[in-house]
């Protein structure tokens, strides 16, 4: 069986020798220390969500940034970029009071726990006591996609963190105009594109 550490490995290797790719960043940063698992179990009250320890017990954070250098599909911005930025596991499971999600209708928090944070405005994040992934954008827009942690990685993975790609799990933002960006990039990108795995999760 394949390591995440491996995995993430692969995938990096198989974005420096894509010639449609220019790789700006690719770091992993070593295991998680035993003593911030400990804490984060202790913050998550008991219990991580399924997939969460084993990653992390193999991976400490990953920073992933590339942009692709097709000319017919290039807009000079951020949107021609993947990013990823799995976040430290003591950092996920710390107190987000203030920074994350407040609901517009009665202030009241709800504990969004973000652990990939691929641009400072948005997010796949938890939210306890789910093990489900959510989309996250700050304070305005919050989306159970139904997988969980291991498939989300899955699914990240499989689409090196292409701009706004958790978009594409969610049934509220099939026609956003991010997704539909993503479905007509990503097969000229990476010609292994399968797009049966950026549908939202049948109910």
């Amino acid at each position: 069986m394949t390591t995440p550490r491996a995995r993430l490995a692969a995938m990096i290797e198989d974005l420096e020798r894509n010639p449609r790719v220019q790789l700006l960043e690719a770091a992993v940063a070593p295991p998680t220390p035993p003593s911030d698992i400990e804490l984060a179990v202790r913050l998550a009250h008991g219990r991580l969500p399924n997939g969460v320890e084993a990653f992390y017990r193999e991976v400490g954070a990953v920073r992933l940034r590339w942009r692709h250098t097709v000319p017919e599909l290039l807009h000079d911005d951020l949107s021609d970029q993947g990013l990823i930025n799995l976040l430290p596991l003591r950092e996920v499971f710390a107190d987000w009071y203030g920074v994350t999600w407040h609901s517009p209708q009665d202030q009241e928090y709800r504990p969004v726990k973000p652990f990939d944070m691929f641009v400072p405005e948005a997010c796949a994040a938890f939210v306890p006591p789910l093990d489900s992934v959510h989309y996250h954008y700050f304070g305005e827009e919050l989306y159970d996609t139904g997988y969980s942690f291991d498939a989300y990685l899955e699914r990240l993975l499989a689409s090196r963190g292409y701009w706004y790609w958790p978009q594409t799990l969610c049934r509220e933002l099939e026609e956003s105009t991010e997704v539909t960006a993503f479905r007509r990039a990503m097969p000229v990108i990476f010609p292994d594109y399968d797009d049966a795995l950026f549908r939202p999760m049948r109910r």
